[in-house]
């Protein structure tokens, strides 16, 4: 190897750094393959005589050959070949994974440079050629040669087994890149089972063979290197299956996240409240119609016992819990109508169906609980049972009503007759005008019965409700008045105008005004409001609109008072015909209330609670 005799300190020191860089991006890069195949010839050229050099990297996906780093070359010329087709110097270097110093035994005939080329192919005969120790001893080619015995001053005693090689000028791999160099260097890069590519190598300047020794050192140095390029390529193969497998996860939990929401916004905006239990039956999720049904927010709620929404009359409940839910269905279920808590403490009739929440064996893991807000189901069945038994009270009280105001009429006319008989001061003429009295209260009766079972179909014509309210409060003035009443009324303004009949919107007023001055004490409080609904106000018990209908285009009149109120389990009843709180009362004053506001298209509902007084509502449609 041909060394300068010494190094000036200026050389050493440049030298250091040199040895120091390139630690320094060993430790830095020792994943990246072209970083070491640059080490490769930064260390050949440091330690060899060698002046040109090019490594070419062996593609194994795409099984092609493709130049990365030259040295000492005045132009750089990329190739990129597919492996079948590469010179046979590098396909037999490739077979033997042993590097190959190719020598000139004597410059080719003169016209013969386009043909075969026949290389003479000289083995070592190392006995442990085994792993890494196949490339300790370095293979020798002769060029433009058959016969052993043609070469001047042969003599390689280690150099036991000849073959030969021919191979086509035509596969230009080699002298494409170094040209016809009359000497090159052939080293593959590579472990026992796997293959990187070559190094390239030869001295151009003097174009002098290579010696034994840079050979070996060079052979050297790339054998160890190959570990290196081994160890990053395993290294960034590792990474890629990581950074693959990390895409595939991140696609999976994408992927998962979007179906997590899909389904949270299915369960979100149900139109049924939704709840969830754990083993323990602790509430652990609602959707958004279970909290606006209920009333609760989600902290006030989870974590608290299901149980507490229903009602501790509801012995069914405490049955299907008290196992944990295990008596229910798996497959479908347990339904049934249960009566649940709001947070105001009101009860909430609705629909629930439970079901088990199973996990992947199939053992119980909590609970579901899905109901239905079926209040307007029950009012509805409430009103249809109330039309069917008016209909059959109505006949009934049309037959008797008939069958008892004739007769009447003939005992009043025959009183009358008989009370002219006596003098006005006269005992039995006060007796006659008693009984005439009760004759005529029962007739009064019958006229209501009549009305209720048969009623008058209204004339309707426009109306202004402010003035239907005023006409029936200037009835009933007296009363209050002498009960020292306070009255608040209260109009919004510009209110449109209503299709009704005003008699008999009169005789609702009344009828339920006068049963408030019934009802309260002197100096009580009665309060009537009107406005108009202009547009799409949702239900009390709704949020949003979104689980109840919606009223619109309406005029609403609220009638308040200050009374005892109405027990609960009256509530139910005071619409029906013949109930009654009043000693003197018919019971019929509501029922016909509630089927004028019936013919008038509208509604009439009640909030009462004792001590705290009775709110009657009512609605009817605004004339468009």
């Amino acid at each position: 190897m041909e060394k300068e005799p010494f190094q000036t300190d200026e050389q050493r020191r440049v030298s250091d750094l040199r040895h120091l860089y390139r630690s320094l991006t060993r430790m830095i890069r020792s994943d990246a393959v072209d970083t070491l195949l640059n080490h490769i010839v930064e260390d050949i050229v440091e330690s060899t005589s060698l002046q040109r050099m090019v490594v070419l990297y062996y593609n194994q996906q795409d099984k092609t050959l493709e130049s990365r780093v030259f040295y000492g070359f005045e132009e750089i010329q990329d190739i990129q070949v597919p492996f079948s087709q590469v010179n046979g110097l590098l396909k037999r270097a490739y077979a033997d994974r042993e590097p190959l110093n190719v020598l000139q035994a004597s410059p080719p005939p003169a016209g013969q440079e386009n043909k075969a080329v026949k290389c003479g192919i000289f083995k070592d005969d190392y006995s442990e050629r085994k792993g890494a120790n196949r490339r300790r001893h370095i293979n020798v080619c002769y060029k433009d040669i058959d016969d052993p015995g043609k070469i001047e001053g042969f003599d390689h005693p280690y150099l036991k087994h000849y073959s030969l090689l021919t191979y086509y000028k035509h596969d230009q791999t080699v002298e494409s890149l170094i040209g016809n160099a009359s000497a090159f260097l052939i080293i593959p890069i590579c472990e026992e089972n796997t293959f990187y590519g070559y190094v390239l190598a030869d001295k151009p300047a003097n174009a002098s063979h290579i010696s034994y020794e840079d050979a070996r050192i060079a052979s050297s140095i790339v054998a160890h290197s190959a570990m290196a390029i081994g160890r990053a390529m395993k290294h960034r193969e590792m990474m890629m299956r990581i950074a693959k497998q990390n895409e595939e996860l991140s696609r999976h939990l994408e992927e998962n996240e979007q179906l997590k929401t899909f389904y949270e916004s299915i369960i979100q905006n149900l139109r049924s409240g939704l709840i969830t239990a754990d083993k323990d039956l602790n509430i652990t999720h609602l959707n958004k119609a279970a909290v606006s049904l209920l009333g609760f927010s989600p902290a006030e709620i989870i974590g608290t016992p299901l149980i507490s929404l229903f009602t501790s009359q509801e012995q069914e409940i405490r049955e299907i819990f008290a196992g944990g839910g295990k008596c229910i269905d798996p497959k479908t279920g347990y339904l049934s109508e249960f009566k649940m808590v709001r947070k105001d403490k009101r009860p909430l009739p609705t629909e629930v169906c439970f079901s088990t929440i199973l996990d992947k064996h199939g053992r119980i893991t909590g609970l579901s609980c899905i109901f239905l807000d079926i209040t307007q189901r029950k009012k509805m069945e409430k009103h249809l049972t109330r039309m069917d038994r008016l209909a059959s009270l109505g006949e009934l009280a049309s037959g008797i009503a008939h069958e008892i105001r004739n007769p009447l009429a003939g005992i009043g006319g025959a009183l009358q007759i008989l009370s002219k008989q006596f003098n006005h001061d006269h005992p039995n003429h006060l007796i006659f005008k008693e009984v005439l009295d009760q004759v005529l209260r029962l007739d009064d009766f019958v006229k209501n019965l009549l009305q209720f079972a048969r009623p008058s179909t209204p004339k309707f014509e426009l109306l202004n409700i402010e003035d239907v309210i005023d006409s029936t409060l200037f009835l009933v003035a007296n009363q209050i008045s002498k009960k020292h009443i306070q009255l608040k009324v209260a109009h919004q303004p510009h209110q449109p105008d209503i299709q009704g009949d005003k008699n008999l919107l009169q005789q609702v007023f009344l009828n339920i005004i006068i049963n408030a001055l019934d009802a309260m004490d002197a100096g009580g409080k009665l309060e009537i409001n009107v406005r108009w609904q202009q547009e799409e106000e949702p239900d009390s018990m709704a949020e949003d609109g979104m689980y109840c209908a919606t009223r619109q285009n309406q005029i609403l009149i609220e009638i308040s008072d200050t009374g005892p109120g109405i027990s609960e389990e009256d509530l139910d009843n005071i619409f029906n015909p013949f109930f009654t709180t009043k000693s003197q009362g018919t019971g019929l004053g509501l029922s016909i209330t509630h089927r004028i506001i019936e013919q008038h298209r509208g509604t009439i509902s009640v909030d009462s609670h004792p001590d705290t007084g009775t709110t009657f509502t009512i609605t009817l449609p605004a004339d468009r």
